[in-house]
């Protein structure tokens, strides 16, 4: 008998796993290429910090919408549009790289639109997956999802993008361009794979859209299991970019690295978090959901407080991998849970708020790591991790016992 991890995922699934590694590897030449754009554009500092900004801001405003629309049209569908969408947006920057015409508001402007379209995509792909494959199968095709938006996001997407941008500064916007249109191509072919799910009352008439946006939230709030894990989701990404934020000041004033040294020390987190993202298959067979999820957060934080105690070289990079290797395993497992459990006609606004509340506490979180960091010591971050990720690993726990005992 074929047991169910043995399945394969099958040609569907591989067809979206392909659009979303050149998705994933568009997002990182961009990653690179936009804040090289900006400082040759200029040199104000906050013009290249606003880039990044207005990207991740895009999350705050339009994520909740972004749910809507993504159990209210084909997942697929959504996922083509936004990615045509920032094509558009690149063709729009790549014509004026040749014009001259570039400027700082003009790559701001181009960033938020291309981070809303990222908003709608990501959130639609998330609702994809259950779709595509059996619900037993969800840890592994999540951990192939996620170990490729790592290798593409962290490593191979920068790296390319920062090398074409020596040879020539159009070079990373055609491609990320080029690599968003076979993203496309790819996902049109799994519409049929993937219809709509419909979300209308027993009237035949669609809920107000004010209702709509908070039924997601409302969901959440009702399901103290997704809860904790959204909860517990918020602190470790608060604690995450707490000292991430601060990592290159760390290594440069604390191990005196030169850039190309903190470069190496971003691959070695990259390839600790390849290896969790693939391997958290094996742990979500062995372990419940909420006791990885209670593991998986120690490893995000607690090797931070290793880093500061540390204060080496060998030990920030073996600590980093470990980090970003917890941090895949939370990843994966907290999205095949919330793909199993939440109701398939709103997944995508449960999703929409999960990751709303998760990029806005990482946001903030960023914000704190850089006060603690100037005003009491660069190592103060860090040892808030540490804090932070025991607390939310405990939260785990004891929801995940409470659970026991109400089953007995």
């Amino acid at each position: 008998m074929v047991t169910a991890p043995e399945k394969r995922l099958g040609a569907p699934f591989w067809r979206f796993w392909t659009s979303a590694a050149a998705a994933n590897v568009a997002d990182g030449v961009r990653a690179a290429a936009l804040p090289l754009i900006a400082a040759s554009v200029s040199d104000n500092a906050f013009g290249v910090a606003l880039i990044a900004a207005c990207q991740q801001g895009a999350w705050l405003v339009f994520g909740l919408g972004a749910g809507v629309v993504a159990d209210r049209y084909p997942p697929a569908r959504v996922v083509a549009a936004a990615d045509v969408l920032r094509v558009v947006m690149l063709a729009a920057v790549l014509t004026a790289l040749f014009l001259d015409t570039v400027t700082i508001p003009l790559l701001a402007g181009a960033a938020f639109v291309i981070g809303v379209a990222e908003t709608f995509r990501d959130t639609a792909a998330h609702s994809l997956v259950p779709r595509l494959v059996d619900q037993t199968q969800l840890e592994r095709a999540n951990g192939r999802l996620v170990g490729a938006e790592i290798v593409g996001n962290e490593f191979l997407g920068p790296l390319l993008g920062a090398l074409l941008f020596a040879v020539a500064v159009t070079l990373p916007v055609a491609l990320d361009a080029t690599a968003l249109l076979v993203a496309v191509v790819l996902i049109l072919t799994l519409r049929r794979a993937a219809p709509a799910i419909a979300t209308v009352d027993p009237a035949g008439s669609r809920p107000p859209l004010l209702v709509d946006l908070g039924r997601g939230a409302r969901w959440l709030l009702s399901n103290p299991r997704l809860a904790a894990v959204t909860c517990s989701g918020a602190a470790v990404c608060f604690a995450d970019s707490a000292w991430w934020s601060v990592l290159v000041v760390y290594s440069n004033d604390v191990l005196g690295l030169p850039e190309a040294g903190f470069g190496l020390l971003l691959t070695a987190g990259a390839v600790g978090g390849t290896v969790g993202a693939l391997g958290a298959e094996r742990l979500a067979g062995r372990l419940t959901p909420h006791v990885v999820l209670a593991a998986a957060a120690l490893l995000c934080g607690l090797p931070a407080v290793a880093i500061a105690l540390g204060g080496s070289l060998p030990v920030t990079a073996v600590m980093l991998a470990v980090s970003s290797g917890g941090f895949a395993v939370w990843s994966v497992v907290a999205l095949s849970t919330r793909q199993r459990e939440a109701p398939p006609e709103i997944l995508g606004r449960v999703t929409g708020t999960h990751r709303l509340v998760l990029f806005g506490s990482g946001m903030v979180g960023a914000l704190v790591g850089g006060v603690l960091a100037d005003s009491v010591a660069i190592t103060a971050p860090f040892y808030l991790a540490g804090a932070l990720a025991t607390v939310a690993a405990a939260g785990l726990l004891v929801v995940a016992r409470t659970e026991r005992r109400g089953q007995a």
